[in-house]
């Protein structure tokens, strides 16, 4: 069986999660803010100076900034709007976030009780990830963001097969709610998790409508990979859902 997503269905998910390769941008252009101090600039000038400075080296870093500053915005890590003093667009939760990631990135085979730090900074990342969650559920302006569809499901069945991630937005766009999905999985999941999905163009949709989405919450401590199209909500997650309502 197939199903076609219109674009507007699945465009809803972020182009990036925080993987350590942004984690390191991150710090990268958090320092480079840093050092222009209070001196005013602009999201266009983070990315024109990130660029003049190549500061991701052969990576395009206009690009690079445009794929994940969006989705620190979402959490609250950083404050573009408009003009600021470079040193100020980080907030104070993104600031705790990048300062973890910068340890975590100097911390050596010779580090004193190494296993024990490593182990602190990534739970400091991954509370700093859940309040950043928080906070963009709380903003009415992503009150409709597919990370809540995921969730939702996530919080329902502990496993999920990503293909019920992508049923449950077919449901969404032909009218239907997410308990109305909720009960057709209960009831076909079988049959569910072998749909293939397409475009519009009717071509098989890549595992980017969900990958970044999946890493994400994998980062944050939420789920763990069970198989490449299966994951499982971890226990501690329950601590994280009391303060969401979903």
């Amino acid at each position: 069986m197939n199903i076609v997503l219109s674009v507007e269905s699945y465009k809803g998910v972020d182009g990036s999660s925080l993987s350590p390769t942004r984690c390191l941008q991150m710090v990268q252009v958090y320092e480079m803010l840093e050092e222009m101090g209070a001196s005013l600039t602009s999201y266009v000038g983070i990315q024109e100076e990130a660029a003049r400075k190549k500061l991701f080296g052969k990576t395009q870093a206009k690009s690079a900034i445009r794929t994940f500053f969006p989705l620190l915005k979402k959490l609250d890590f950083v404050d573009y709007d408009g003009t600021f003093a470079a040193n100020m667009c980080f907030t104070e939760l993104g600031t705790q976030f990048v300062l973890a990631c910068r340890a975590l990135e100097n911390v050596t085979d010779d580090t004193p009780h190494k296993d024990e730090i490593i182990s602190r900074l990534k739970s400091i990342k991954r509370n700093a990830q859940q309040k950043g969650l928080v906070n963009m559920y709380h903003d009415p302006e992503w009150k409709s963001h597919n990370m809540w569809v995921a969730l939702k499901l996530l919080k329902t069945f502990r496993i999920i097969h990503w293909n019920e991630f992508l049923y449950s937005l077919h449901c969404i766009e032909i009218g239907k709610t997410i308990d109305d999905a909720i009960r057709e999985i209960r009831t076909d999941k079988k049959k569910i998790d072998t749909i293939v999905f397409l475009n519009e163009n009717k071509e098989i949709l890549p595992n980017t409508c969900y990958s970044y989405l999946r890493s994400f919450l994998e980062e944050a401590g939420l789920i763990s990979k069970v198989s490449p199209l299966e994951s499982r909500l971890l226990d501690d997650a329950d601590s994280f859902f009391s303060q969401i309502n979903i």
